[in-house]
């Protein structure tokens, strides 16, 4: 027994050995274990917060910085194949109307969808990236021929025909796109940016859902355009911008009874500049905010001036679409019409016909917070749109304004085919029926009815045969400053009988 113990020690030795050794190997391996596993969440985080920093979190697209890389190992492949590639600027209209109006959780929902529907336009070897806010930027790669990206451009146009569904809502949705093309319009990189959002900007200015590619001529306007928009700024900053008013002449009294405010920017130099010269620019930016509430307040301010001389007068006031989008408009006018100490039916608020058929659901509501101040609601341009008669029955519309093409038919003054509304006003028969047929289907809706434009005799005979209910134009009198208006109050009366004789 004596001899054995010496081996069962050894025995008991190696197997404590083994125990102590499958242990340790255990322990290993579960150190191991753990150890993978944070390696793993660690690849993942940073995989996490690498996709963050090159993704858009809202649609998930590409964001500016992985465009950009994209864009220089594209244009790296197209300069060593000799190929041809292309990037579209690609920009939502009106998407601050949607923000305003619906709120920004209805314009997150517009992004994610405007995001698919572009992904849905383009190759996979393609790039759709958001740029920010409501821009995108798509990046065309390996293309034949430059024509090739203005079919990409139409299709996206195409692709967004299908009214978005908002929360319930139809909602209506274009876009205006720009394309530039390398190496055609530039080799640099970053300018072959620069000139697809000239061309967007340019497409823009054709009208919603357009599409053009880069012309040398964008960079001269352009420049033009921020020179123009520097001197607006300065004119706002110094008081430059002046009202005119023009006299409307009630038909059936034949005698003033309103005036039209018309802006007017009186340069240092170049003397007074006629709206048509800048307003475009005014409206397109955020400069139009600050010019068209000083134009409210201003023309409420002389109704005011006006009614304390026994003189009251309605004074029709043109509101940009800009404007009318803002949620706080009806508070801000609030606050006008209160400061001014005028009453509101003096008041006549003008927006144009298109802001009725945008599909806007808020538009109803805000007009009914402009017409509960007592205000006139008016409708400019009235027949150039789609809007019909009955489709007005919807909103508080106090007056209808005849569009001038309709009213240049009543002395066959025929608009050039190319000119705004002459589309429509082919479609009369030249002696007046459309005039006619809106005359009397607004008064069936107990609307008023203003010819704008009128500029003969002729044509004032004719309208007040019609039983149009007011009118203004260059023969009754033209934009005054609102010291001359006296002068042509007193003279009312004679003026309208040698018009007309």
């Amino acid at each position: 027994m004596e001899l054995l113990w010496p081996a069962l020690i050894g025995i008991g030795s190696c197997l404590l050995a083994l125990w102590y050794g499958e242990m340790r190997a255990r322990v290993l391996r579960r150190r191991c274990a753990r150890l993978q596993g944070a390696l793993e969440a660690q690849r993942e985080t940073e995989m996490r917060l690498d996709f963050i920093a090159h993704h858009d979190c809202l649609t998930g697209l590409p964001n500016r910085l992985q465009f950009q890389l994209r864009l220089e190992h594209g244009v790296a492949y197209a300069r060593r194949h000799k190929s041809l590639l292309a990037v579209l600027f690609v920009d939502i209209d009106h998407f601050k109307r949607i923000n305003d109006t619906l709120g920004h959780d209805a314009g997150d929902h517009v992004l994610v969808q405007f995001s698919q529907r572009l992904r849905q336009c383009v190759r996979e070897v393609d790039t759709v990236a958001r740029q920010g806010g409501d821009e995108f930027i798509v990046l065309l790669t390996e293309l034949r021929e430059a024509d090739d990206a203005l079919q990409v451009a139409g299709k996206i146009i195409a692709a967004l025909g299908a009214p978005f569904a908002i929360h319930g809502q139809s909602l209506a949705v274009a876009a205006s796109v720009g394309v530039a093309v390398y190496p055609d319009d530039d080799e640099s990189i970053d300018e072959l940016v620069e000139k697809a959002d000239l061309a967007m900007y340019a497409a823009k200015q054709r009208g919603k859902g357009a599409s053009v590619r880069f012309a040398p001529s964008m960079q001269v306007k352009a420049y033009s355009r921020l020179i123009l928009e520097t001197a607006l700024r300065h004119a706002l900053d110094h008081h430059e911008f002046v009202l005119a008013y023009q006299p409307r002449l009630d038909l059936r009294a034949q005698r003033i009874t309103g005036v039209k405010a018309l802006l007017r920017w009186n340069h240092p130099e170049l003397g007074v500049v006629m709206p048509l010269d800048f307003l475009p620019v005014l409206e397109e930016s955020a400069l139009i905010l600050p010019v068209g509430a000083w134009v409210l307040a201003t023309a409420a301010a002389q109704a005011r001036l006006w009614m304390d001389r026994g003189l009251p007068m309605t004074v029709s006031v043109h509101v940009s679409p800009r404007q009318f989008y803002q949620k706080d408009i009806a508070q801000t006018f609030a606050t006008i019409l209160a400061q001014a100490g005028v009453p509101g039916h003096l008041i006549e608020l003008e927006i144009r016909e298109g802001m009725l058929i945008d599909r806007n659901q808020n538009c109803e509501a805000t007009l009914r917070q402009l017409k509960a101040l007592g205000v006139r609601i008016s409708i400019s341009d009235f027949g150039t749109g789609y809007a019909s008669l009955n489709y007005l029955r919807r909103f508080p519309v106090d007056v209808v304004k005849i569009d001038k093409s309709f009213i240049d038919e009543l002395q066959g003054v025929r608009q050039p085919a190319d000119a705004p509304g002459a589309v429509n006003a082919a479609k009369g028969s030249g002696d007046g029926a459309m005039v006619r047929a809106i005359i009397a289907m607004a008064h069936t809706l107990d609307m008023r009815v203003i010819a704008g434009g009128v500029e003969t005799g002729e044509q004032l005979a004719r309208l007040m045969a019609m039983d149009c209910d007011e009118a203004f134009g260059f023969c009754l009198g033209p934009a005054v400053p609102p010291g001359e208006v006296d002068t042509l109050l007193a003279n009312r009366e004679r003026r309208i009988e040698l018009i007309t004789s």
